[in-house]
């Protein structure tokens, strides 16, 4: 298995219990040479977590036991007690820290930090356990099939844009198969001739996640591609249909999830870029202004309402 693959699906896992728990954490994964392989700080976890969460990673990585367990074996007298005198400080007892094996080999650590060191065991615990067989499938969005008129034309487009060409396929029958994958993306589109009886041009609002929304359109039109200026939604949550519902310019405050601009294919397959700088999780720290109010309101309202399910259901079970 691939380490840096298993690494994500254990942060994630791990991320999903905190996210739970409302206790957001920093996660590190190190290997058993001490390389990081993943690094990631939740949103409002305290910023000390991170420093601790490479600590603990790398102490279970090197040792192979989960640091709540080294606690009592690195007391003066016992038999590891200098070990925390070694590696720069880099070695940690609390609790946190836990060694990750595939068919049965030690390949590296893992160490979370963001609440107290009960919590911390609790969740990285709870983000370990295997999930429970179930009858869900994962399904991920990794395919879009576009409608256009004139395949050579779109292919000059997209490979403008600086996607990746993947596929050029050309079959009997007038058949064809092109694919393209934007830079950084885990989905591909796919265009040609007898693909789809959709209408050319029809597909709309196809978004493109970027970092920085001026940036991505300075980038576009460097490259020759015709694209509109930004602009938000005051009504904070999405955008509307209607531009009239529309303001210009990106979000003021370039609040994460708020700022927007369109462009076109040759065809009028419509993309959007929205502006992500800020990853919602389900919680969102009191203070953390990220995200617009409007926004911030719901995520919160929703996280309440779960709460108070699960209390209820809780008593229900009592």
């Amino acid at each position: 298995m691939d380490l840096l693959s298993y690494a994500k699906t254990i942060a994630e896992r791990i991320e999903a219990e905190a996210a739970r728990a409302t206790v957001p954490m920093a996660v590190c994964i190190i290997d058993i040479h001490g390389n990081i392989i993943l690094k990631h700080r939740m949103s409002g976890a305290p910023t000390f977590s991170l420093e601790l969460s490479e600590r603990k990673a790398y102490t279970s990585a090197l040792v192979g036991l989960r640091t709540a367990e080294l606690s009592p074996m690195v007391q003066p007298g016992q038999a590891l007690f200098p070990l925390m005198g070694v590696a720069g400080g880099r070695f940690c007892s609390m609790g946190g820290g836990a060694p990750l094996h595939i068919d049965g080999q030690l390949v590296a650590g893992v160490g979370i930090s963001g609440g107290t060191v009960e919590q911390d065991v609790d969740i990285l615990e709870a983000g370990l356990r295997e999930p429970a067989a179930t009858d869900t499938v994962d399904m991920k969005i990794e395919v879009v099939v576009l409608p256009v008129s004139d395949v050579e034309r779109a292919k000059r487009f997209y490979a403008d844009l600086g996607w990746r060409l993947d596929i050029d396929y050309q079959g009997p029958s007038n058949y064809r198969v092109m694919q393209f994958t934007p830079p950084g993306s885990g989905c591909s589109v796919i265009f040609g001739s007898n693909l789809t009886i959709a209408a050319p041009g029809s597909v709309k609002g196809l978004h493109l996640i970027v970092s920085d929304i001026e940036a991505a359109c300075d980038d576009l039109r460097r490259r020759g591609i015709t694209v509109g200026e930004p602009f938000h939604d005051p009504g904070g949550i999405f955008h509307h249909a209607s531009v009239q519902d529309l303001a210009a310019g990106p979000n003021p405050q370039r609040k994460s999830y708020a700022s927007y601009a369109s462009f076109s294919d040759p065809d009028g397959n419509g993309w959007v870029f929205q502006e992500i700088t800020a990853r919602l999780t389900g919680h969102i720290e009191d203070g953390d202004e990220s995200f617009t109010p409007e926004l911030t309101d719901v995520v919160r309202r929703a996280e309440a309402a779960a709460r108070a399910s699960a209390g209820a259901g809780d008593r229900a079970a009592a």
